[in-house]
């Protein structure tokens, strides 16, 4: 009952919009409310990452040194037929001439 005499009292809504009859475009609003959604999102990340069960070192090593040999296989893999690609092509061309 006191905190409905204070509100009539300052003449306060409880809104932090604009006085009575004027609104606010909606782009302002979803403007102005940016701030506590980037807060409630990084909160809600947070909470997420304490969820997360993080591989020993040891697996992220060996999963690492398996990537970067199947990059290294693939690599000269496909350097090697592009090569050979490449001389078939010549050699068609060199052919129709």
């Amino acid at each position: 009952m006191a905190q409905a005499a204070r509100v009539v009292e300052r003449g306060d809504t409880g809104s932090s919009g604009p006085g009575p009859g004027m609104s606010r475009p909606a782009w302002l609003d979803r403007l102005l409310a940016w701030p506590q959604q980037f807060r409630k999102l990084l909160h809600d990340v947070r909470q997420e990452m304490g969820h997360v069960t993080w591989p020993p070192p040891s697996d992220v090593r060996s999963t690492t040194l398996i990537v970067l040999v199947t990059i290294f296989f693939f690599g000269v893999f496909f350097f090697v037929v592009d090569m050979g690609v490449s001389k078939v092509v010549e050699l068609i061309l060199k052919h129709g001439r």
